[in-house]
């Protein structure tokens, strides 16, 4: 339990308000220049369809450990990357810990700050699939699966 508390350290929560405060200023922001510089990956295996964080790329957590070294090329000079999963309890937090090992052993110079979303995919959707900037915040949405 020490060992896993301690990893969790390496990379800080990012809250669903936080993240859809900067994604909203994205969508606003009408000078591609001036937003923030910021990725989302959801690393959720099969339970991705129905629903995901506008914008997001699905990395499947399987799929994860042969796609870091891609994500690592692409993404090293970004200001954040954030990951999730449906609760952000074990994929979300452990491909963010993989991320930010991968990126200081490899990367030094790099800048770009690892989160993982506090709450997952379950926390963004029951904040955000009624909310009126839904278009803005969520795509893909099967009210089938959510309701």
């Amino acid at each position: 339990r020490c060992a896993a508390a301690q990893d969790d350290m390496a990379v800080e929560q990012m809250s669903p308000g936080v993240l859809a405060t900067i994604l909203l200023k994205n969508a606003e922001e009408k000078d591609a220049s001036k937003r923030e510089d910021i990725v989302v990956i959801d690393v959720r295996d099969d339970d991705w369809k129905g629903g995901n964080i506008k914008g997001s790329i699905n990395v499947p957590s399987w799929r994860f450990p042969d796609k870091l070294e891609d994500l690592l090329k692409e993404h090293k000079d970004r200001k954040a990357i954030v990951f999730h999963c449906m609760f952000s309890q074990q994929r979300g937090p452990r491909a963010a810990r993989a991320f930010s090992q991968a990126l200081a052993s490899k990367h030094k110079d790099s800048k770009c700050k690892v989160y993982y979303l506090t709450g997952g995919w379950r926390a963004w959707a029951a904040t955000y699939i009624k909310s009126e900037k839904r278009d803005l915040l969520i795509e893909n949405l099967d009210p089938k699966v959510w309701g």
